[in-house]
């Protein structure tokens, strides 16, 4: 006898660069999602409010109660969490995942969204978190892109200055993986996948392996590449994290298939979940950034 799939979802902190993508992918292949937002926030209006599928509610993130409330109210069985790291960071999240476990909620999605985070280090918050979510009981998924395509300009300064910043030689091979597709796969994957596929589960993705030096090649001398030891701070908000974002991809940290505990790269393991979204074609960098 087959197991039911997941029927009912919700997402949490659906913020623009990814949460509203998701929500929108959802919608796209007609399946209904709760979104819970802020009650100050305004990120819902990005979204059709004519669908059926939609329903928005508001609550405080710092009421686990009222939101978990709202999910047994709505008999979610999934929560999404896409809440910013490190800015909003693990209390946001961990109010979630009580919430999550009080209702019921039988998977927990963090927020991941990027590589295997080291237990130190720039994202050791989402480390800690999946210790918290095990030592509660709260199945999760966990979701490995490598760095998200559109994040590119951002990450070189190039938003900013014009120019594409390079921290040292930018010639290690990482995964690189557009909203869009990350988007399709966490709804595709949720709606098609068994339970016993996804509960603690970490799966890893990658729409293209390159460097960030090939990545600017993709501009054809359209904008200057500079190459240097740390990204210019003048007019360039988070400069300093940017550049050890950078400094992580230098030394392999941007591979799906990174080990933060051996220090280690699988170029094989990088995408080796892309197989559960069977026949799609991955964005590559280029068609991303509409180069």
């Amino acid at each position: 006898m087959s197991e039911a799939l997941f029927k009912s979802f919700a997402i949490v902190d659906a913020g623009p660069h990814i949460g509203i993508p998701i929500v929108k992918a959802f919608l796209a292949i007609g399946v209904p999602i709760l979104v819970i937002v802020r009650p100050t926030s305004t990120n819902a209006s990005a979204l059709p409010a004519d669908d059926p599928n939609l329903k928005v509610v508001h609550a405080p993130y710092t009421s686990a109660p009222e939101i978990s409330a709202i999910l047994r109210e709505n008999k979610i069985e999934v929560l999404i969490s896409t809440v910013i790291f490190p800015f909003e960071g693990l209390a946001v999240q961990t109010v979630f995942a009580d919430a999550a476990k009080e209702a019921g909620v039988k998977l927990f999605v963090p927020s991941e969204f990027s590589t295997a985070p080291p237990a130190i280090g720039l994202a050791h918050e989402k480390h800690d978190f999946a210790i918290y979510a095990k030592s509660i009981g709260l199945p999760t998924l966990r979701v490995y892109n490598g760095v998200l395509d559109e994040f590119v300009p951002w990450l070189t300064a190039l938003t900013e200055t014009g120019k594409f910043h390079i921290v040292n030689k930018g010639e290690m091979p990482g995964s690189f993986t557009a909203v869009p597709d990350v988007a399709g796969y966490v709804a595709h994957i949720l709606t098609t996948q068994p339970p016993s596929r996804l509960l603690d589960v970490e799966v890893r993705i990658e729409g293209q392996r390159t460097t960030l030096s090939e990545i600017s090649a993709l501009y054809k001398g359209s904008v200057p590449v500079v190459h240097c030891d740390t990204l210019p701070t003048e007019g360039v908000d988070d400069a300093e994290v940017r550049t050890l974002f950078q400094r992580q991809i230098e030394v392999g940290e941007a591979s799906c298939g990174w080990d933060p505990e051996t220090g280690l790269d699988d170029a094989g393991l990088a995408g080796k979940d892309n197989s559960l979204w069977e026949g799609h074609r991955w964005l590559t960098v280029g068609e991303a950034l509409g180069l």
